[in-house]
């Protein structure tokens, strides 16, 4: 776990967001302070509201105008006198696999930001940035709370996690809050015009959240078809190819799905189940030596995954 000063650090910069909606409902999430006087929490935690404001130690502070981006789900409140302390900000695309990382925010609605941990599981190309996804959970008023490394710097706001268990968690890198803070138009107007990227049907959402119905489901020949589709797109994506090679494994194509695994690892040494499954290739091929040496990589990678196997 981050030292007790790294956790405490990060609590003074994260508030809570309280809004009243359309129809008069009141309801909580989470934001982060990124800047003098300026909150980020996911648009999904504020659309369509008749009042928000914010809280920390007892002091509520109302935004007065907001900064949006609706398809990411990435609105930034401006306030005029916000006592709080920025985080530093770093970018989610130099941030590698297996990276420890916590996220913290305000799930359930509790009265103080919770804390949970985990690591970088993966990354997704999406629109010229960077999606992280993390085995740190959050829940219910988490929303638009913040995902930091162990050095209490924030790497990108906890969005939207997938249903049911076990479920896969993303946020958003903090490279598009730069670009909002940076040229992003003001706006006093909370009526979202369109659905996050996230929320809208399977046919429009990018190729990594097509895969997770067809991971869920274990339907291998759609994970085929989807997976092909994502490598003609994405031909060196480490994602695109893993996805692939999945696909391949389970439908006994091991052949491909080991050149595939074999790519991913080549261009990413941290790549933890791709050498998962080539311990498993190789253990079926009764190969000791690359059982040995895969083996070695997810020691050294995920401890858990590792007590998993030798269980």
């Amino acid at each position: 776990m981050p030292g007790t000063e790294v956790l405490f650090n990060a609590n003074r910069s994260v508030v809570k967001v309280h809004v009243i909606n359309d129809k008069g409902n009141y309801g909580v999430g989470s934001g982060v302070v990124v800047a003098k006087n300026y909150v980020v929490t996911n648009c999904h935690v504020i659309a369509n509201s008749q009042g928000i404001h914010v809280t920390k130690y007892g002091v509520s502070y109302p935004p007065y105008v907001l900064i949006a981006d609706w398809k990411s789900d990435l609105c930034i409140l401006k306030f005029k006198f916000l006592e709080l302390k920025p985080v530093t900000m770093i970018n989610a695309a130099d941030v590698e696999y297996e990276l420890d990382v916590f996220a913290k925010g305000y799930r359930g609605n509790a009265a103080r930001p919770g804390s949970s941990f985990g690591t970088v599981k993966a990354k997704f190309d999406y629109d010229g940035n960077q999606i992280i996804q993390s085995s740190a959970p959050f829940s219910l008023g988490a929303s638009g709370g913040g995902l930091f490394n162990y050095d209490g710097e924030l790497l990108g706001i906890t969005t939207f996690k997938t249903p049911g268990r076990p479920a896969f968690y993303y946020s958003m890198p903090v490279e598009i809050i730069k670009e909002m803070l940076a040229n992003g138009k003001e706006i006093s107007d909370t009526t979202a015009p369109e659905r996050a990227f996230w929320d809208r049907s399977e046919d429009n959402q990018p190729y990594f959240m097509r895969v997770v119905s067809a991971l869920n489901k274990k339907d291998w020949s759609k994970l085929m078809i989807i997976s092909e589709d994502w490598v003609k797109d994405e031909p060196n994506a480490d994602e695109s190819n893993f996805h692939l090679g999945l696909a391949n494994y389970h439908l006994n194509k091991e052949g491909k799905a080991y050149k595939l695994f074999k790519k991913v690892v080549s261009q990413n040494k941290k790549h933890t189940q791709s050498y998962f499954y080539l311990y498993k290739i190789a253990k079926a091929k009764n190969n000791n030596n690359e059982m040995i040496e895969y083996k070695k990589k997810i020691e050294q990678l995920d401890s858990n995954l590792n007590m998993e196997m030798n269980e």
